[in-house]
Parts: C-alpha cells; structure tokens; sequence
C-alpha cells in the first residue's frame, strides 16, 4: 500500500495586515487629571480689574474680583467585544489568538480612532472660535501660511506647541527653498518613518494616515470621516490649552470555561475617555483644512 499523504491546509502565522501610524495625540495627554468620583470637571478662572488712576488726595480705587467655573463633561464612551471559538484559534495556526487580536484592534482601531476623535474635536472648536481657514496650499505658500499661523499662537511659547501636518504639506515643506536650500525632515528615531522637522522652533510632525485627519467623523461604527467634513491641512496645539485624558481603559481577556457565552475565548475592551478645548484658551488651537468637502 503506497504512502497515505494528508494534504491538509496551513495557515501563515503572520498576519496580512498594514502596520499603521502610531497613536499620535499621546504628547497632548493631561497627565494630572483625576476624573475618579466623577465625570465632570470644573477649571476656575480668577478674573480681576485693571489699574485706575490714582488721586493724590488719599485713598485707593477699589478693584473687583471675580471666580468662575466652566464645566467640562465627558461623553465619549466606547466599547467591542469579540468572540473567538477556540478551533478558530487552533486551526488558523494561532492567527486568530487573543495576542493578535489585540494587536490588530490597537494598530487599526483603537489607536487611530483616539487620534481620529481628539483632531476632529480640535479641528470643531478652532472652526468655531474663527481660528481656522479653509485654503489650498502649495510648495510656494506653504510656509508662509504656516508661519501667519505660527504668529498666532507663538505668544504661549514654541516649546509648548505642536503642529500636526498632512502628508501633502509635508510633501509641499520639502519642496520648498529659500535661502540656503531645501529644509531638512527626519524621522525623529520612529520605526515608522514619520517626518519631523522644525519651523520657527515648533516641532511639525508629519500624519501620513490622512484617514484620522479630517474635520469630523462618523463615529456609528469605528470611524469614518463624515459627508461634508474637510481634510485637514495642519493643527497647531498649545499644549496648555488641551486637557486630554482616559477616565477608564479595561481590557479583559476570558478563557474557554471563564465565561458562559460559549467555547472559545472572549475579549471585551472598553474606553472611556474625552479632549477638552479649554474656553479661555481657545485661540491656542489654529486649524487650516481643504476646501472640498467630503461628499
């Protein structure tokens, strides 16, 4: 009797997937915001009165103080849940286990969705406050636009700023001269290659997934930039101005036997978190977007 071969199908360990940018909103994170007990902030504002012009004949002109509280609530609360049967997992050679599918919902979701959520709320609230301009730019205005816009908000300081480009004003910052030549990008040590450069001593960094920088989304299912939204061709953030945190971020991981929905391996992730444009400090937020709207 000849040899019995089974000819059964394998499966790839590695998985076909793009490695995407990297959350890139990170460096905007409040990191002494302590939302426990609640879900709404109040930030005080002490409002005081000028001088007035002094009298000779005695006596000091009374001032006035005043103590407000804006209210800052949070609201964007989000959850998935994924079940996987546990020969799913056994007969994909691993592909579907629960560490590749918290890579790939980090990689293509979750952290995307987060930068997607914080720029278009940026985007909305420079809008607004009449701090933003729809326009097109090219390698020969670039600059210059971008420097009408750095003069706005450098009076917070360029250490305490960060300005997020598209790749197409990248692209057009490259191609631009003047003086002693072209201006030089780096990829700031990232593994993906980022661009980074500096002007005016603020620190540009490159969003080469133009699918999170937009002027709003549609949040229903994931993320997708929403009909009538722009494409955005910078942000420039005064750190200060933004307060930027996760109230609750719980991942659980339930094993066959765990849990009664079923045999296999369940995973649930939930985040809780917001972005605060805040109302004094407003004008610490300068957006340029496209001027064609997403049909």
């Amino acid at each position: 009797m000849g040899n019995v071969i089974n000819y059964a199908e394998q499966y790839q360990q590695e998985l076909d997937q793009v490695i995407k940018q990297a959350t890139l909103t990170n460096d905007l994170e409040t990191p002494n915001v302590q939302w426990m007990g609640a879900r709404t902030f109040h930030v005080p504002t002490l409002s005081v009165s000028g001088y007035k012009t002094h009298s000779r004949n005695g006596g000091y002109n009374r001032g006035t103080v005043e103590v407000t509280h804006e209210p800052y609530t949070l609201s964007f609360d989000r959850d998935v849940e994924f079940f996987v049967d546990q020969m799913d997992v056994d007969e994909s050679n691993q592909a579907a286990s629960a560490a590749n599918l918290t890579r790939v919902f980090l990689n293509e979701h979750a952290g995307p969705e987060i930068d997607a959520y914080r720029f278009s709320k940026m985007a909305t609230k420079a809008i607004a406050s009449g701090n933003a301009t729809s326009e097109d730019v090219s390698p020969d205005d670039v600059v210059a636009k971008l420097k009408r816009d750095i003069k706005k908000v450098r009076k917070y300081g360029t250490a305490n700023l960060v300005a997020y480009v598209s790749t197409d004003v990248m692209d057009a910052i490259e191609q631009y001269k003047e003086g002693k030549g072209q201006i030089n990008l780096d990829n700031a040590g990232t593994v993906i290659e980022t661009r980074v450069t500096t002007l005016d001593g603020i620190r540009l960094v490159e969003v080469f997934d133009v699918d999170r920088f937009h002027t709003s989304f549609d949040f229903t299912d994931g993320f997708v930039a929403a009909p009538g939204s722009y494409a955005l061709n910078w942000i420039i953030v005064y750190r200060g101005a933004i307060v930027a945190k996760a109230k609750l971020n719980s991942v659980y991981l339930f094993a066959p036997g765990q849990h009664t929905q079923g045999d296999g391996y369940l995973y649930q992730n939930r985040l809780y978190h917001d972005l605060f444009v805040l109302k004094n400090k407003a004008d610490g937020v300068v957006a340029s977007y496209g001027t064609t709207a997403k049909s």
